[in-house]
């Protein structure tokens, strides 16, 4: 719990946390029983051909708006996915976000899981160097924060083909100082 002016403010940072987990270990059971149920009537289930592609490049742009202080800015993401799995895959993102009040750093690695055909979830744990102006004594100056950050990410893919997606995305990143949302659509390409 944080105060803020003397009140206090309750962060739910660990109930969403929860809430995430819990969506993906209740996702998964099903998703894996209607492949057996599928392979067992018979049918092959759309993923049990060979990957046509590990590896995938994404760029990513959108919104990023810090919770702190209700401040909205872009955002733009590259990031790199090798894909372990038809439901698994691991990865780096590397991105930036900018607002009036702050700029962001982001470098996260992480892994992505897809229960079902085109959802997926996928949970990030990096470093997010974060530029603040704050005016003090008349004077306005920079100042630099480097914090651990989790990400939690939800999208649903939308494939253009064998080999190309666009991804509307959701992102909550939680860090010691607050909360902020990160959403928008990213274009992927399998290699």
């Amino acid at each position: 719990m944080r105060m803020t002016g003397g009140t206090p403010v309750r962060n739910h940072s660990l109930s969403r946390f929860i809430l995430f987990a819990g969506a993906v270990l209740l996702a998964a059971p099903a998703a894996y029983a209607q492949d057996a149920e599928h392979v067992a009537e018979g049918e092959h289930p759309e993923h049990s051909e060979e990957l046509t592609y590990r590896h995938a490049v994404t760029l990513s742009a959108g919104a990023a708006t810090h919770t702190e202080d209700n401040d909205t800015g872009g955002a733009i993401g590259l990031s790199y996915g090798y894909f372990l799995s038809h439901k698994w895959a691991v990865g780096l993102k590397l991105e930036y976000a900018s607002s009036r009040l702050e700029r962001d750093l982001v470098l996260l690695p992480g892994v992505l899981f897809e229960p079902v055909e085109r959802v997926e979830f996928s949970l990030s744990l990096g470093v997010e160097r974060a530029e603040k102006e704050e005016v003090g004594h008349g004077e306005t100056h920079t100042i630099t924060e480097d914090e651990a950050l989790l990400r939690l990410t939800f999208a649903y893919a939308f494939h253009l083909g064998s080999r190309t997606a666009l991804v509307p995305e959701f992102n909550t990143d939680i860090t010691a100082s607050g909360v902020t949302y990160v959403y928008g659509l990213a274009f992927s390409v399998g290699l």
